[in-house]
């Protein structure tokens, strides 16, 4: 059950992304709807949060655009990445429960993964305030 709420919930990740387009540093589109930002960390601090241009960023990423992707977040193409590989392991996993839980050790480097773009993320942040001051 774990399994397919994973995948679900990653397909719906890459599903919004497909439908949203990116609009440049103002936002996001949904069809023709410009959708407003939403981060209240930069709202109410000025300063940029861990994940500030992230959607953007997965956004332009699945459309195709790396330099995009860069310019609005560092980690956005490689936690886009990140997904695929989840996608994939999980439908393995729900197609062949044996042999793939056999293969991979049950995703424990999944989630090593999580881990360690977790950290890349608070690296990024840091970086990203450093060149700030």
């Amino acid at each position: 059950m774990p399994h397919l709420v994973v995948l679900l919930i990653c397909t719906a990740i890459i599903a919004a992304a497909l439908m949203l387009s990116p609009a440049g540093p103002a936002g996001l589109h949904l069809f023709s709807f410009q959708l407003p930002p939403t981060c209240s960390f930069l709202d109410l601090t000025g300063l940029p949060c861990p994940g500030c241009g992230l959607t953007r960023s997965v956004v332009a990423s699945v459309h195709g655009d790396l330099a995009g992707s860069w310019g609005f977040h560092r980690l956005g193409a490689l936690t886009v990445l990140y997904i695929l590989i989840q996608v994939v392991f999980r439908i393995g996993v729900l197609v062949f429960p044996l042999g793939t839980a056999a293969i991979f050790g049950t995703g424990v480097w999944l989630n090593r993964g999580i881990i360690a773009l977790a950290v890349l993320y608070g690296i990024n942040w840091l970086i990203s305030l450093a060149l700030l001051l």
